[in-house]
């Protein structure tokens, strides 16, 4: 009895990860994944294939929806599908000279081409593909030597400090240096330079975004300033969890409950004991830690809710109540997000666990909502098939 639990409960993981963890493909126009790139200050990784291509089939049935795939290209890239004989496909195809199937094309938001590929890989050399793009996209060596020839302009700062966190390398001396010379505290791009320096609750540029809430929220949104909020303190827990520092652990937590909204204030201690837990490979307390947290989860949350899933699919899922506390997780994720490719992957985790009725409910809704917002909707019109033949 025991074997046949796990067979089912690694049917249902690998049924999911395969939809949820893949690369998650933007829908909308060139101009918008363009925009969405530059917005965001990431390549657009462009699949530039034909529907005849067999290669094409092959990476897009073997490779796109592996987890390490998608856990590095979600990461690093706006990734684009575009069919070379349909639509916008051919005028892109002139422009960057595509004219063999698959051709990988790495775009910056403003339709530069950083890099690009043709043929088919397998998951290594198509993630190392990935990561010679965006070495090649790393601005920062060229930004570093005209800061350090004496450009301070807080243009150059904004753009070097974006640079330093897209390559992932530390930018807080630079935005520190920054604050500690500027006179004209009022303009938009010193807003912005503190928007993009605040990636952690124990710094200047967190104290500055909170004091001037108001401006930046104005200037960003109110969304991406509750969010940036949210991640930084986040990030000085993962912090304090890595160097055992309890001190800076209490001081985000202390913050928190005077700079987070009353429903996310409830629930971030919950997710500091899950953050604890999964730090001490402890299933149990993660499993249950997850349990309380979803009790003070609302629609409003800040909380990763996709990272905490992808952690019991990949770490916990063989024990006690992971199943359970999965599908609920799946259903508010599906339920808070305005992306119909969360309901999508609820749909899938129903079909893992054998809710046929429940599954075919749950696509066709996504299939629906994708429609309200004019996206394509062969991927779902082929899960609703997938699942009916089940």
């Amino acid at each position: 009895m025991r074997i046949k639990f796990l067979a089912i409960v690694l049917m249902v993981n690998c049924t999911v990860l395969s939809f949820a963890q893949g690369i998650e493909f933007f829908h909308g126009t060139w101009e918008e994944v363009k925009a969405k790139a530059k917005e965001a200050d990431k390549l657009v990784f462009v699949d530039a294939y034909t529907t005849w291509c067999g290669p094409c089939k092959r990476m897009a049935a073997n490779i796109f929806p592996l987890p390490e795939v998608g856990e590095f290209y979600n990461a690093n890239f706006i990734n684009y599908k575009l069919d070379m004989e349909k639509g916008e496909g051919p005028d892109f195809a002139r422009k960057y000279g595509v004219r063999a199937y698959p051709t990988f094309v790495f775009v910056d938001g403003d339709g530069n081409m950083v890099f690009n590929r043709v043929g088919g890989s397998d998951a290594p050399g198509f993630i190392q593909m990935g990561k010679t793009a965006v070495d090649k996209f790393d601005k920062s060596p060229a930004l570093a030597k005209k800061y350090e020839g004496g450009d301070r302009s807080p243009s150059l700062v904004l753009d070097y400090i974006k640079a330093l966190n897209a390559a992932g390398k530390p930018s807080l001396k630079i935005a520190n240096e920054y604050l500690a010379n500027e006179k004209d505290t009022k303009s938009d791009l010193y807003y912005k330079i503190i928007f993009e320096s605040a990636l952690s609750s124990d710094s200047r540029p967190f104290s500055l975004l909170i004091s001037n809430e108001k401006a930046i929220a104005k200037l960003v949104g109110k969304q991406a300033y509750d969010k940036r909020v949210y991640n930084a303190l986040i990030h000085s827990v993962q912090k304090g969890i890595e160097y055992d520092t309890e001190d800076l652990i209490t001081e985000a937590a202390t913050t928190a409950r005077k700079v987070l909204d009353k429903d996310n204030a409830r629930a971030f201690p919950n997710h500091v004991d899950v953050l604890k837990a999964d730090a001490a490979n402890d299933g149990k307390l993660y499993i249950s830690g997850v349990a309380e947290l979803n009790k003070n989860l609302s629609s409003g949350t800040l909380i990763d809710l996709s990272g905490i899933i992808k952690t019991l699919q990949s770490k916990y899922s063989h024990l006690d109540n992971a199943q359970s506390i999965l599908g609920v997780l799946y259903k508010k994720l599906a339920d808070y997000s305005d992306d119909p490719d969360r309901r999508l992957d609820y749909a899938m985790y129903l079909s893992g666990t054998g809710d046929k009725s429940g599954a075919l409910k749950e696509a066709n809704k996504a299939k629906e909502d994708a429609q309200k917002k004019g996206i394509d909707t062969t991927k779902y019109d082929n899960t609703i098939i997938k699942i009916n033949s089940k």
